[in-house]
């Protein structure tokens, strides 16, 4: 082998590496679609609960003022992370009657959400999140200051 091919394979390797590395990063799913800075809240019928990674979704025929109807298709976070939170695959099945609490709305204008938090027919209210935190989580240790106020 030469040393001119020799000088090329660390460069080969770099670029193979590099490429190597942007591909999980680029399928990570990410909030963008969404405009995190309106809320919805819906009312309907839950169509379908798709409980599965990477992410589960809900879909909910809402009837509209008019009397026609849409199906909303709701994103929500990872299976591990919404048991957690007390979510289970049980939680909702066809027919069941929901309230979205609080979703983020597809940037485009389509019916489509990040679901935050959802009302089921029994008044149990699930929230997105990683989890209820253990009593006194958050709280300071026994004999520690409390952290000043925020002004």
């Amino acid at each position: 082998m030469s040393v001119h091919c020799s000088a090329r394979i660390p460069g080969v390797l770099a670029a193979l590496l590099v490429t190597s590395a942007a591909l999980p990063a680029s399928a990570h799913h990410s909030a963008a679609p969404f405009d995190l800075t309106k809320q919805i809240t819906l009312q309907g019928t839950v169509e379908k609960w798709l409980w599965a990674n990477p992410h589960s979704w809900l879909y909910v025929r809402v009837t509209k003022p008019d009397g026609s109807q849409e199906v909303w298709g709701l994103e929500s976070g990872s299976t591990g992370m919404l048991a957690r939170g007390g979510w289970n695959a049980a939680d909702m099945k066809p027919g069941d009657k929901v309230t979205i609490v609080n979703a983020s709305p597809s940037r485009d204008g389509s019916h489509v959400a990040l679901l935050h938090e959802v009302q089921l027919a029994n008044g149990r209210v699930l929230r997105d999140g990683a989890g209820t935190p253990p009593p006194g989580a958050g709280a300071p240790p026994a004999g520690a200051a409390n952290p000043p106020s925020a002004r």
